[in-house]
């Protein structure tokens, strides 16, 4: 392997490596944004619940 191959491959996977850092940045903000809309959801069900449960 001449230093122009080499050189091609370690620019290919350096390009990898920011791929799935990118992909790993994406995971992580659709994760936690499902969290907060899971824990929103759930915080709006107790709201009615009481708010029903006050109404008896």
């Amino acid at each position: 392997m001449n230093i122009t191959e080499v050189r091609e491959e370690l620019h290919r996977l350096i390009d990898e490596v920011d791929d799935i850092y990118v992909l790993n940045g994406l995971y992580r903000n659709l994760s936690a944004e499902k969290r907060r809309r899971e824990e929103y959801e759930r915080e709006e069900q107790e709201k009615a619940q009481a708010k029903r449960t006050r109404q008896k």
